[in-house]
């Protein structure tokens, strides 16, 4: 199971140093997501690696206020294999892993994991909603090997 994804990484910024190990671990982030919701089928995500400033230019493109907003999912309107963008803003998850004193590596993943899952049509809507989110999210986080803290409440 998604084996047949296909993740292409853009570094849009120029803020911040990518640490080595990031692109990869978008990746592996990416197929867990879609692994664990038994998605199959060919994909391809695009992931834009921004900071504040482009991430604030992709507001408009929200579907939920409860969204994270260290990650913007944008899904393709196109039929097929390409699932869609995640604008990801490496200065915001530098920002948020200090205040909840988390490696940046969690912050990478989470806003992988909650972007594709946005992706697929699944969002903070309400409280219920965010509650069975977040579970999806700590599973695979946790496959992953960064397992949430006990009151885990995202990274947000």
């Amino acid at each position: 199971m998604a084996s047949n994804l296909k993740v292409v990484i853009e570094n849009a910024q120029v803020k911040i140093k990518i640490p080595s190990g990031t692109r990869m671990l978008v990746r592996r982030s990416c197929h867990a997501a879609l692994q664990s919701e038994h998605y199959d089928a060919q994909a391809e995500i695009h992931v834009t690696f921004a900071d504040n400033e482009l991430l604030h230019a992709y507001e408009d493109k929200r579907v939920s206020n409860f969204e994270a907003p260290e990650v913007i999912a944008i899904p393709s309107e196109a039929k097929g294999e390409d699932l869609g963008t995640l604008v990801i803003s490496i200065e915001r998850i530098l920002e948020l892993v200090k205040v909840y004193n988390q490696p940046f590596e969690m912050g990478v993943v989470f806003a992988s994991v909650h972007g594709v899952l946005n992706l697929l049509g699944q969002y903070y809507v309400d409280a219920q909603s965010k509650e069975a989110l977040m579970m999806k999210e700590a599973r695979v986080l946790t496959q992953l090997g960064y397992a949430p803290r006990a009151n885990y409440n995202s990274l947000t």
